[in-house]
């Protein structure tokens, strides 16, 4: 399976989790593995080394548009999630909106994933 592909098997696991916000640290967890899985077939398809942590993307000048894409919504993503996934937030007013947005984010990832595969 390509490193992409397994991005968006993650990003079902994410999903999965979330549908007990209880579980924010599981949610992060595996939001965090997706977004490092994403960066991962990024560097894979473009011949560069794998990043080993969750928000370092590296991407050649000269990268196709889904890739570029690609990065661009996992920086967003990894960004909005960070302060969004905290344990204490789990229940509260901005847990229900942020993560209605973060939805539509992995959507439009799940798609650039698509087009890049």
């Amino acid at each position: 399976m390509t490193t992409l592909l397994e991005a968006a098997d993650r990003l079902s696991a994410v999903r999965e989790a979330a549908g007990d916000p209880r579980a924010a640290y599981l949610i992060r967890s595996r939001l965090c593995r997706a977004l490092l899985t994403c960066a991962r077939g990024v560097a894979e398809r473009q011949g560069l080394e794998k990043p080993v942590l969750p928000g370092q993307w590296v991407l050649n000048r000269d990268a196709p548009q889904e890739l570029q894409d690609v990065v661009r919504l996992c920086r967003s993503i990894y960004q909005n999630a960070e302060h969004l996934c905290q344990p204490s937030e789990s229940f509260d007013v901005r847990w229900e909106d942020g993560w209605s947005e973060l939805q539509r984010d992995l959507a439009q990832l799940e798609d650039a994933l698509q087009r890049a595969t």
